[in-house]
């Protein structure tokens, strides 16, 4: 295999949505569909991802056909890892390619060669391959991101945002409906104060299980390094 640097250049397609997707605040991430923008959404709210390469390498290699031809995965996704969790598979560097379900099963025996490179490239660098399609990306995950992104620029007391925060380090964990029910009394400051959980939870200020749906039975607790695990 040889294997060259790649830089990503976006132009106007037909077949799909194609833009750059501002990654927090500090770079901007190519993407050539509405799947691939969508992952990233997914990577950026996720708490140990570190960092993400748009199509990061170009692996040249001969095909059954002894002919040379190329492969350039879609993104490369770095993971941090806390000291106190040790090192688990899902925190692995991740060589990722993002393709439709359609696509997969009606192109599958013209792209397994590709994909079989890919394992193989990244079994070298000890990273994983890893195919995303929409069974992997648009689950509830990206619905709460969706949902909570509204919320990310309201404005709020900043003593009440500090009275929630005090109560969760007090506490632990808690339901949201606990929450509210322990610093409210009435109704008005109750919906109130269920926004500016949600805008908390989409800065990150506190975190939750993203992969349940979000309600007031939702468990919530202070972000910090390792997730709460109940």
């Amino acid at each position: 295999m040889k294997i060259s640097q790649n830089n990503r250049k976006i132009g106007y397609t037909h077949s799909s949505v194609s833009g750059s997707f501002p990654f927090r605040g500090e770079k901007s991430i190519s993407f050539e569909s509405t799947l691939e923008r969508d992952l990233l959404a997914v990577l950026e709210y996720t708490p140990f991802v570190i960092d993400v390469i748009e199509q990061p390498v170009t692996i040249e290699y001969k095909n059954s056909n002894d002919r040379e031809v190329t492969y350039t995965p879609d993104f490369l996704v770095h993971y941090r890892t806390p000291h106190s969790l040790g090192v688990y598979p899902s925190r692995i560097s991740q060589l990722i390619e993002v393709k439709p379900q359609k696509i997969l099963k009606k192109k599958w025996l013209e792209l397994r060669p590709k994909f079989k490179i890919g394992v193989a490239y990244a079994k070298q660098q000890g990273w994983k391959f890893c195919i995303y399609d929409e069974s992997r990306i648009r689950g509830q995950y990206l619905k709460n991101i969706h949902f909570l992104n509204r919320y990310k620029i309201y404005q709020f007391d900043q003593y009440q945002s500090e009275r929630i925060i005090s109560h969760l380090h007090a506490m632990g964990h808690t339901a949201i409906d606990h929450l509210l029910e322990f610093l409210y009394i009435k109704e008005d400051d109750k919906g109130i104060a269920l926004s500016q959980v949600w805008q908390l939870l989409a800065n990150k200020e506190l975190a939750c299980d993203m992969t349940l749906p979000l309600n007031l039975g939702t468990v919530i607790w202070r972000n910090i390094d390792e997730p709460y695990e109940g």
